[in-house]
C-alpha cells in the first residue's frame, strides 16, 4: 500500500491545484515529478507522488566481480544540469541523489588512475526510486608491491621457471583461492578478498589472495548422465504428453547448457525470492540490496547490452553471474538462498522442491548437482503435481502452461510463444 505521506490517490472531484494546496506544494512541482502534461486532466484512482523523494531518488552500488563492495571509488554523476563527484562508502554505495523529474537522465562515470573519467552507463531516473548496481568484471583487493630481490650485480633475480617465452605459473604463484571459513554477514569494512605476503623457495615475492566467499558445500556428486531419447519417451508417457513438449520446455528454460564447465548445474539466482524467504522476510534488503530486494531483476535495455556483455553492468541477473550472488546469500541463509534459485535443465525453482519429489531443499539441490536425468525426473514430478499444468502440457495450451510454470510474469518474457515455436520445431 502506498505511503500516504508520499502518495495520494485521486478521488472524484479532485483537482491538481487542490491537491497541491492541501499538501503544501505547487501544481508545477506535481506536474514535474509525475510527468503530468495537462494539469486539468487527472484520472480517478490515479496515484500522485507528492514529493520528489518518493519517485526521484537514485542510489548507485559498485561491486567487484565477486560481488564484494568497492569502497573509496571516485565517481561522477551528471544529472538535472548538475555534476557531482562522489566517493563510495564501505558498503560500495554512493550518497543518494535526487533528480528533478523521473524523466531526467543520469550519466555515471568513474575516475581512472590517471585522473581522467570513464563513462560507465547512463540511465533514466524513472518512476520510483531506483538502485543501480554496477559490477566490475575484475576483482579488487588491496595490496602493495614488494621489493624484488637482486643479484650481487644489482640485477633483478629471474625465476628460471618463468624465464621462457610462454611461462607456466609455478605452484608457488597460486591463483585466487576460496577460503573455507564462514563468510561475512553483510557488506561493510574489511570484507572482500584478502592478500598475504609470501615468498618462493628462491626468495621471490608474491601475494596470496584469498576470498571471503563461503564454501558451496552442496556442490559435487556430478555423474554426467545425459538424458537419452528413451528417457524422454518414458517421461512423456508418465505425463501423458508428447516428447516434443518436454524438449520445447527444456530449450526455452535453459538457454545455456544444463551444467557449466565446472560441472555445476545452471542456475538463475533471484534476489526477490531470497528476500521473500528469509526469516524474518526482507531481513537483508537494506544491508545487501544486490542479493536481497523486493524488486526482481529487469532485463538490460538495448543501450546497455554491450556493457552487460563486457561485464561492466549487471542490471539483469544473467546465468553466469548467479553463483557469486548465491555464495553471498548462502552465507546469510542457506535454505532461503537455495530456494531462491531456479535449477538445471528445466529451471525448477528451489522452493518447489516438494512438488519436484524431494523431502528437503538440500536433497533437491543434491539431485540437481548430479545429472540431467535427475533434472528430467524432477520436471516430471513437478508437472504431475499440478493437474492444471499437466493438462496444459497434454493439450499444448502454452498460455496456461507458461502461467503455471513460470508465474504471473510469463507474458513479460514471452514464454508461451517461445515454447510454442520450439514445440513446432521438435514436432517436425
Amino acid at each position: 500500500m502506498p505511503d500516504p505521506t508520499k502518495f495520494y490517490t485521486v478521488k472524484a472531484g479532485d483537482t491538481l491545484s487542490e491537491i497541491a494546496r492541501r499538501y503544501g506544494t505547487t501544481v508545477q512541482q506535481l506536474q514535474t515529478i509525475n510527468g503530468i502534461k495537462d494539469p486539468d486532466r487527472i484520472g480517478l484512482g490515479q496515484l500522485i507522488a507528492l514529493k520528489a523523494e518518493a519517485v526521484c531518488k537514485v542510489d548507485v552500488l559498485l561491486l567487484d566481480r565477486e560481488r564484494n563492495p568497492i569502497k573509496n571509488a571516485k565517481m561522477r554523476l551528471n544529472y538535472s544540469g548538475k555534476s557531482e563527484i562522489l566517493s563510495t562508502t564501505n558498503d560500495g554505495r554512493l550518497p543518494t541523489i535526487l533528480t528533478d523529474s523521473p524523466e531526467d537522465l543520469v550519466k555515471i562515470s568513474i575516475a581512472r588512475l590517471n585522473g581522467t573519467w570513464k563513462k560507465i552507463t547512463e540511465i533514466t531516473s524513472g518512476w520510483g526510486n531506483k538502485l543501480v548496481t554496477l559490477a566490475s568484471p575484475k576483482t579488487k583487493f588491496a595490496g602493495k608491491t614488494m621489493p624484488h630481490p637482486k643479484d650481487p650485480d644489482g640485477m633483478p633475480i629471474v625465476d628460471p621457471k618463468r624465464a621462457d617465452k610462454n611461462p607456466v605459473t609455478p605452484p608457488e604463484y597460486p591463483e585466487t583461492t576460496k577460503s573455507k571459513g564462514k563468510s561475512h554477514g553483510n557488506y561493510g569494512d574489511g570484507k572482500g578478498p584478502k592478500t598475504k605476503k609470501k615468498t618462493t623457495e628462491k626468495g621471490l615475492p608474491f601475494k596470496k589472495v584469498t576470498n571471503d566467499q563461503v564454501k558451496l558445500d552442496f556442490l559435487g556428486g556430478y555423474t554426467g548422465e545425459k538424458i537419452t531419447e528413451e528417457d524422454y519417451v518414458n517421461a512423456a508417457k508418465s505425463i501423458g504428453c508428447e516428447v516434443a513438449v518436454i524438449k520445447a520446455v527444456a530449450e526455452v528454460e535453459t538457454k545455456a547448457e544444463s551444467f557449466d564447465k565446472r560441472n555445476r548445474p545452471t542456475i538463475l539466482y533471484e534476489r526477490h525470492q531470497f528476500s521473500k524467504r528469509t526469516k524474518p522476510k526482507r531481513k537483508y534488503d537494506k544491508v545487501n540490496p544486490d542479493i536481497s530486494s523486493r524488486k526482481h531483476y529487469k532485463k538490460a535495455s538495448k543501450g546497455n547490452k554491450e556493457l552487460v556483455a563486457s561485464g561492466a553492468l549487471h542490471d539483469y541477473d544473467l546465468y553466469g553471474n548467479s553463483y557469486s550472488k548465491l555464495a553471498k546469500a548462502y552465507s546469510l541463509d542457506k535454505e532461503a538462498a537455495l530456494k531462491a534459485c531456479s535449477w538445471g535443465k528445466f529451471q525448477i525453482m528451489g522452493f518447489n522442491y516438494v512438488a519436484a519429489g524431494y523431502k528437503t531443499i538440500f536433497s533437491f539441490v543434491e539431485g540437481m548437482c548430479r545429472s540431467e536425468r535427475e533434472h528430467l525426473k524432477a520436471f516430471v514430478n513437478f508437472v504431475k503435481s499440478n493437474e492444471i499444468l499437466r493438462q496444459a502440457a497434454i493439450k499444448k495450451n502454452w498460455v496456461i502452461f507458461a502461467e503455471n510454470y513460470n508465474g504471473e510474469g510469463y507474458a513479460e518474457n514471452n514464454y508461451d510463444n517461445k515454447m510454442k515455436k520450439a514445440y513446432k520445431r521438435y514436432d517436425k
